[in-house]
């Protein structure tokens, strides 16, 4: 078998192998364990229905579902009121209305002439091995569907609010806090209700313990007030209301009756307690008090503002510090510092109110160069704490406190003329300069610049100064102070030579004599006995200039006879030099070619013997 059948055999293999194995993992189905039903939908006369009050003898159809699967012998409502019962054994069956999919459905009626609850119970074989709906537990009226009869009496729901505004925020109102005749009004309706039910207005400025007193979970911070008829009746509800007066940060607010707590529901289920939110506006952060770089002498020292906060409110800064941003070790670990109240007033806000505005300080204290303050404000309010909710921490670094200086000409530098120009930059972090000194080191007085004004081009500061001739060197100082009470120096060198260097030529060839092979060479010395040499150089007159620095011998071809002019040059690193030349008289014979270049023809010779070893070989291949 060649080999073009035996690749073709083994592809086949591997994909009839790859597909066998692809068409056995898939769909694969667990089965449910359970018989537990689930509510799919409450109607009234086949329509879908999410409301929960209802006319006395109303009849409600429920729909339940179960895992087709499983083949349940049963679904019962178990629950009280209405006929309903706790006992599978004496409630309500529901009957078979169709199968869709992997879902069986199941469908009953309750006749409501009293307040009722119910969950599902599905059973297979014997009724005892049944599975309870699993409900999401409500706690404040248990794991159950509830149904009320508004003749027979249901739970207060929110009515509205009066002198607070909605912010938007879910259940979320806004009113100042502590003005004159701003009373605020709180109305809760009762369906089927009379007006000498009993309602209350169940607050507190703890949201936690507000949903515990539901719960029968009472605390001395939860205020139960009861709510008077605020004659207000329709044909469905009556309206309660009561009043009070607004002088928190934050109150929470709910309501009840006998029947039970104000509830709300994403879906069939209402499983959440209403609870409402009434804030002044109030809200606090943090910034440092220095709106400017901080450095290495400066305390750091932030201030809190608060909006509407209370005496009941107290405020600090928790923070922590890493070495660098190159050097994340943590030198402080995080610390909480309570803020001192500095400043107490009051603002007029966009409606017109006054807002309480208090100021804390906190003083974490002096950090070197280059650390990284992290921090954040902190409140505690009836104990509890609330983090400033900037969604990061802020961030301080620690910049140095000297100025920054820069010298020119810089260290090192040479010169060879009396007047130096020089100039100099200054970077501060922060703080104004103070002081500007600089010292020319030749015995005249120290300049005091003080006054001088940086080029308005480029920042710097220009100064001239005229050195006595004579060649030398200066230690040139700066001194910089500022207003923080630091200060920098920097000292340049700098090299005033006004000598030139020497330069000997100690042997060379004749010039007198023709240089008939164009060759020539030179010898030399030279010296400076100040600054040092900075650079040797020769220009041998036909366009070629050679850098011989740290030579003392240089030689050259000619190419061309003629009378050539040698400048040689020295230059010290002050920038003096000195040049001293030589003439070359260059004569070189004159040359005619005569006759064939004797390897023409063996070039030729040896070309036509390498074509006839290809046209041989060629032939063989054949």
């Amino acid at each position: 078998m060649n080999n073009k059948k035996v690749n073709t055999i083994l592809i086949l293999t591997i994909l009839f192998a790859s597909m066998t194995l692809g068409f056995s993992t898939i769909n694969t189905v667990f089965a449910a364990s359970t018989a537990e039903p689930t509510l799919e939908r409450i109607m009234i006369d086949e329509e879908e229905i999410d409301y929960y009050n209802f006319e006395n003898n109303t009849i409600v159809t429920v729909e339940y579902s179960v895992d087709r699967s499983i083949e349940v012998d049963g679904v019962i409502l178990v629950g009280f009121g209405s006929e309903l019962d706790l006992d599978p054994f004496n409630s309500i069956n529901l009957t078979y209305s169709y199968s869709l999919q992997d879902r069986t459905y199941y469908i009953g009626d309750i006749e409501l002439f009293e307040n009722s609850y119910f969950k599902g119970y599905g059973w297979i074989g014997d009724i005892t091995n049944g599975t309870y709906e699993d409900v999401e537990e409500f706690n404040h009226l248990g794991p159950w569907h509830y149904l009320f009869v508004n003749e027979v009496g249901v739970p207060p729901q929110f009515h509205g609010i009066v002198n607070a505004t909605f912010t938007g925020g879910f259940h979320t109102y806004y009113a100042p806090t502590n003005q004159t005749n701003h009373t605020i009004v709180i109305s809760y309706r009762v369906y089927g209700g009379t007006e000498a039910d009993n309602v209350s207005l169940v607050y507190s400025v703890y949201r936690d313990k507000l949903y515990n007193a539901s719960l029968n979970i009472f605390d001395s911070t939860i205020v139960f007030q009861n709510m008077t008829y605020a004659d207000i009746s329709t044909e469905t509800y009556v309206v309660f209301n009561t009043s009070l007066e607004f002088t928190e940060r934050t109150l929470y607010f709910t309501a009840n009756n006998s029947y039970g707590w104000d509830t709300w529901g994403d879906g069939l289920v209402k499983n959440n307690l209403n609870i409402y939110k009434i804030n002044n506006g109030f809200d606090f952060n943090s910034n440092t008090v220095l709106h400017e770089l901080i450095t290495d002498v400066d305390e750091v020292d932030i201030i809190i503002t608060t909006l509407n906060s209370t005496e009941y409110d107290s405020f600090g800064i928790g923070y922590y510090v890493i070495e660098s941003l190159e050097n994340d070790t943590e030198i402080v670990s995080w610390t909480q510092i309570e803020g001192t109240l500095q400043s107490y007033y009051t603002e007029v806000n966009d409606f017109d109110y006054n807002d309480t505005m208090r100021e804390y300080n906190v003083s974490l204290g002096i950090f070197d160069v280059d650390n990284i303050i992290y921090f954040e404000a902190y409140n505690i309010y009836y104990g509890e704490v609330y983090n400033e909710t900037v969604g990061h921490y802020h961030a301080i670094r620690i910049y140095d406190s000297k100025p920054y200086l820069e010298l020119f000409p810089v260290s090192g530098s040479y010169v060879n003329h009396e007047e130096v120009s020089f100039s100099f930059d200054i970077l501060l972090n922060r703080g104004n300069i103070t002081e500007i000194l600089l010292d020319y080191d030749d015995g005249s007085p120290v300049a005091n610049l003080t006054t001088l004004e940086p080029d308005e081009d480029n920042g710097l500061y220009y100064v001239i100064h005229t050195y006595p001739v004579a060649t030398e060197g200066y230690n040139v100082t700066l001194t910089v102070n500022t207003s923080l009470g630091t200060f920098n120096t920097t000292t340049n060198y700098l090299y005033l030579d006004f000598d030139a260097p020497t330069l000997e030529i100690t042997e060379f060839t004749n010039n007198a004599t023709e240089i008939t092979d164009g060759y020539v060479e030179l010898y030399f010395t030279y010296l400076d006995d100040y600054s040092g040499v900075w650079k040797v150089s020769i220009d041998w007159g036909d366009g070629v200039v050679q850098n011989v620095t740290e030579d003392n011998f240089a030689f050259h071809y000619y190419v061309k006879s003629g009378n050539y002019t040698v400048i040689m040059e020295v230059q010290d690193k002050g920038g003096n030099t000195f040049s001293t030349s030589i003439i070359y008289t260059i004569k070189l014979p004159e040359t005619t070619p005569t006759g064939q270049v004797p390897f023409a023809a063996l070039s030729v010779f040896i070309s036509l013997i390498f074509l006839g070893c290809i046209v041989f070989l060629t032939k063989r291949r054949k």
